[in-house]
């Protein structure tokens, strides 16, 4: 989608109205070539980066932007950064499969493999992400995740640049409501396997915050993040952010990177272990399947501490993202608590609950709680 203020309006001149210039026209220049930076020392993840720009496609300054911003602060943290611009229209998600793929067979990095985008870039993104499942985590930021939604909201909106986009909408990706749902990352969240987090300004007038809420009622694992609005003067992606959003992006950014790759050695980990499908979602193999895969993590690695697990009652953890055995093993061998709760599970002592939400939970409990499996 268009940036407000200078990046939108370059797009629109200020003189003509949406409905003498129904379409962003792309730039006259070609399709730019990637733009990568790679960290000092070792890789720990890669991150593919997508443009706004209401699919209207090629923007090298917006792509050389996302190096600046948060291209380098990712870079800082051990990633490698690939900024992409594309083609409008669908073509574009070509390109962000072919950047994603391409960095596939470079083999960048044993971390991670990440798409980060804004906007029309952020959608684009979320679509890669239900089309290629080695993409584990996207970040987008003011994403329109329900197309039909989107037309509904510019049908009643006075903002001449809401309907603008509502129209790219239409021209590249159809005109009626399944056609658009197709479109849609809310339709297409059973497909997608990756970590999912989206921000928003809370003072966006280009996509509301019913966006990121029907994703994540599409998908409850995702991680939506509100931002604080700030100087009007001061524009982020569509809306603004004060000092204390700002901080609050950077810290989102941060924690979910640092998962991400947490997350991707935990998953190594476990798969050294040969036990089947530890880094499959829950939503991929259901809850016994879960437990299975948990239960043989257990039995090839039991916990030392014998005797104080014949006493061990109950273990509640957290998580973020997608639930898997790889990653809730990873948490409970970190705990006395935990590797109890393990060693329980692998003499069949203990039985598994979960609840999946922005932050899942996960109980181990003894059966003789009388404890069941849900």
């Amino acid at each position: 989608m268009a940036f407000v203020a200078a990046a939108a309006l370059a797009l629109i001149p200020s003189a003509v109205s949406a409905a003498a210039l129904p379409t962003l026209a792309p730039p006259a220049d070609p399709v730019a070539a990637p733009v990568s930076a790679d960290p000092l020392g070792h890789v720990r993840g890669t991150l593919v980066m997508v443009h706004a720009g209401g699919w209207a496609g090629h923007d090298a300054a917006a792509q050389q932007q996302l190096m600046e911003r948060p291209g380098s602060f990712f870079v800082q943290r051990g990633w490698r950064v690939v900024s992409i611009d594309y083609h409008e229209g669908t073509q574009g998600l070509q390109d962000v499969l072919d950047a994603a793929g391409g960095e596939l067979v470079r083999r960048s990095s044993d971390g991670p493999l990440c798409v980060y985008g804004e906007s029309a870039g952020a959608h684009l993104a979320l679509v890669a992400a239900a089309r290629l499942r080695a993409i584990d985590c996207v970040i987008g930021v003011g994403t329109p995740t329900d197309l039909p939604l989107y037309q509904s909201e510019a049908a009643g909106s006075p903002d001449q640049l809401v309907k603008l986009v509502a129209s790219q909408a239409t021209r590249f990706f159809g005109t009626t409501l399944p056609e658009l749902a197709r479109w849609s990352p809310v339709t297409l969240a059973p497909a997608i396997h990756a970590d999912l987090m989206l921000l928003h300004e809370r003072d966006d007038p280009m996509v509301s915050a019913l966006h990121a809420s029907r994703m994540q009622a599409a998908r409850p694992t995702v991680e939506v993040v509100a931002l604080e609005p700030g100087d009007p003067s001061m524009p982020f992606i569509h809306g603004t952010v004060s000092a204390a959003g700002r901080a609050a992006y950077d810290a989102a950014l941060g924690a979910f990177g640092d998962r991400a790759i947490g997350d991707r050695r935990s998953e190594r980990a476990a798969a050294r272990t040969r036990c089947v499908r530890v880094g499959r979602s829950l939503q991929d193999v259901g809850l016994r399947r879960l437990r299975d895969a948990l239960r043989c993590l257990a039995r090839r690695r039991p916990s030392k501490d014998r005797a104080q697990s014949a006493r061990w009652r109950r273990t509640q953890i957290s998580l973020r993202g997608e639930l898997n055995a790889a990653r809730i093993w990873a948490r409970l061998r970190a705990t006395k608590s935990g590797t109890r709760a393990l060693s329980a599970l692998a003499s069949g002592r203990a039985t598994v609950v979960v609840r999946t939400a922005q932050r899942s939970r996960v109980v181990l409990r003894s059966t003789k709680l009388g404890g069941t499996t849900r």
